[in-house]
């Protein structure tokens, strides 16, 4: 199968999951809540393991400020050299609202 990539853009850089536990998360507000990035990852690959679903591979990027997450968890589900993923974003800042999609590369 082909290895692609991430596409981080202007402005952010690519980490791991490990570094996504290093980046400070804002404080709340009565009416916003952030969440960890580290967290929504750590949330979604468990709930893909209750399905016997594994990550074969993982990249994320993150804004300059920590504020913003791009990521692509590649899955152990392969078919004739395609391989499932789910593409994850998220933002602490309320610029974005976190989302899933689902596809195959």
């Amino acid at each position: 199968m082909e290895q692609s990539q991430l596409l981080a853009h202007c402005g952010t850089s690519k980490i791991t999951r490990e570094e996504l536990k290093v980046i400070p998360t804002p404080a709340g507000s009565p009416t916003h809540q952030p969440i960890p990035h580290h967290e929504i990852v750590g949330a979604l690959v468990e709930t893909l393991s209750f399905r016997q679903i594994s990550v074969v591979r993982e990249e994320y990027a993150v804004s300059g400020d920590g504020m913003k997450l791009f990521g692509v968890l590649d899955l152990e589900t392969t078919f004739n050299g395609c391989r499932f993923s789910v593409g994850v974003r998220n933002s602490n800042d309320k610029s974005m609202r976190l989302a899933l999609t689902v596809g195959y590369r």
